[in-house]
């Protein structure tokens, strides 16, 4: 090698390696003003969330390649509705990261299915299911969160109408119940009242904290209070009425699911018994199974079949859900 050579190469190492360092410093530098910023506007506990949560992505491996992965998908544009069901449920995952958690369940499930030794219609059918119980889950937590907050809201209305009774303020009252109250409305109190005291007109923030918390009972107390705000009068007694009010439905619903629990037993009975002893008999005895799968009369008959559960399972729902 010649000395111009060694000599270009020096440069040229250098000239890179100053490259680098340059751009890991002004990432730093940037990742260092973002925390900064962060750490005056958020609370202390929030601020402490944050931080925990960085501190377990960079002790986890498994947690660092899931958000590396989830980075893959973030420039897609993922339905209103998927949005929708985190905000709901209160999840602090990204409409990607769900997806990527969808895949993954999606692959284990049809692995699972192809090391069993399945057919390929059974490893088709894991798949979609697989696919499907993220989401099937998620529902399920944004319904039982949702049926929480009925709840909470009562014991909330009374503890508010008790502090403005000894002297407190709107404000403070709901201070309070941020406090003290857990999941969800605890940290949605807070929410409303950190975006009241950035500015933002209560209207608008008691609006958005029903779109996220769609619930009957939240939506008529939160009309019921902007409607206080504009004519006046007692928000006390108001609190207290409000109470009873949601207290009373309650225990209507509590009451209507009681009475229909027997119908909402029978639709799981009646859906998961054909369909339980299809599965046990592909199972114990694929011989005797094998002419519903391989006949063309056999899979005709598996069509009726899936068709009538269904609409069977439809007409159940609709009979033993009622409107309050």
């Amino acid at each position: 090698m010649s000395a111009q050579t060694m000599i270009f190469t020096i440069i040229c190492i250098f000239l890179l390696s100053s490259l680098l360092s340059y751009l890991f410093l002004v990432k730093a530098l940037k990742r260092k003003r973002i925390e900064s910023r962060m750490k005056s506007f958020l609370p202390a506990g929030i601020e402490e969330e944050v931080e925990q949560q960085e501190v377990e992505q960079k002790q986890s491996p498994l947690k660092g390649l899931f958000f590396t992965a989830s980075r893959l998908f973030q420039h897609l544009r993922f339905s209103k509705r998927t949005e929708k069901l985190l905000l709901e449920a209160g999840s602090s995952l990204k409409p990607e990261e769900f997806f990527v958690v969808r895949v993954v369940v999606f692959v284990l499930a049809g692995l699972v299915a192809f090391i069993s030794g399945f057919a390929w219609y059974i490893l088709g059918i894991a798949s979609v299911i697989g696919y499907l119980l993220p989401t099937m889950l998620m529902k399920r937590k944004r319904d039982k969160r949702l049926k929480l907050l009925s709840t909470q809201l009562v014991e909330s209305l009374g503890m508010m109408s008790n502090s403005m009774r000894a002297g407190f303020s709107f404000m403070q009252a709901m201070q309070i119940v941020a406090k003290e109250m857990p999941d969800p409305i605890g940290p949605e109190f807070d929410r409303v009242i950190r975006q009241a005291g950035l500015g933002v007109p209560l209207d608008e923030v008691f609006t958005e904290m029903v779109n996220r918390l769609p619930n009957k009972e939240l939506e008529v107390v939160v009309r019921g209070i902007l409607a206080q705000r504009k004519s006046g009068g007692n928000l006390a007694a108001l609190m207290e009425t409000m109470e009873e009010t949601v207290r009373g439905r309650i225990r209507i619903l509590e009451e209507l699911n009681t009475l229909t629990a027997q119908g909402r037993m029978s639709s799981w009975v009646i859906t998961l018994l054909p369909v339980g002893m299809g599965f046990y008999l592909a199972l114990m005895n694929r011989d005797y199974f094998a002419p519903m799968l391989e006949h063309p009369l056999g899979l005709v008959m598996l069509s009726i079949a899936a068709i009538s559960i269904m609409i069977g399972w439809f007409f159940i729902q609709k009979i033993i859900k009622i409107e309050v």
